[in-house]
């Protein structure tokens, strides 16, 4: 779409993603694109309405990868324009296992580091002969240090995953019927064949 163009979406809309879901209308919205990467969507009336952020909406701007719901039907304005030939399921997976992988090993390294950290700290205070008291604080820092780093990775690996795990249910979808996939790796879902929820076959 350029900006200023405008579409109707819907189950009969212009939208390049095919709906069948019944809590869309045949004409749900429309959908004006607002700038590089900001979109308007304005309910139509419809019967379900239209939900951005768990709010019914009559008009509102977003991002190509806001989650919206038309209906009970969750998509995005940059799956609504995603030709399905264009959808590539294994890809999608991949990068959401390697980033996941990336961050396993470095909740695991961190880890490592905060369990390693005592006997570090006695090793090095008895070769350098340090009294038990210097022993004692070094070691109390090292934890202290540890445990709050150790922490604030955790924290972030959490909130990372949590975004990572939304986007996986938005994007990783059946392109006919549109129910997420579940976290099965995409090479299993392709030995089986067909879609667990619709049973059409997978790309």
């Amino acid at each position: 779409m350029e900006i200023g163009e405008q579409i109707t979406i819907g189950r009969l809309g212009q939208q390049a993603l095919h709906i069948t879901d019944p809590s869309v209308d045949p004409e749900h919205a429309i959908l004006r694109r607002t700038g590089v990467d900001t979109y308007q969507i304005e309910d139509c009336d419809s019967t379900r309405g239209v939900f951005v952020f768990g709010l019914r909406v009559m008009r509102k701007t977003v991002k190509a990868q806001t989650p919206i719901l038309l209906g009970t039907f969750k998509t995005t304005v940059e799956q609504l324009l995603q030709d399905i030939d264009d959808i590539d399921l294994a890809d999608v997976w991949g990068k959401y296992d390697k980033e996941k992988q990336k961050w396993d090993r470095y909740t695991l390294w961190v880890n490592s580091i905060r369990m390693l950290s005592p006997v570090v700290t006695m090793v090095l205070a008895q070769v350098i002969e340090q009294n038990w008291l210097i022993s004692v604080a070094a070691l109390v820092a090292v934890l202290l240090v540890s445990m709050i780093a150790g922490e604030k990775v955790l924290a972030k690996k959490n909130i990372r995953m949590a975004e990572l795990n939304a986007q996986m249910q938005t994007d990783y979808a059946c392109p006919h019927c549109h129910k997420f996939l579940g976290y099965t790796p995409y090479k299993v879902l392709k030995e089986h064949g067909y879609c667990p929820a619709c049973g059409s076959p997978l790309p």
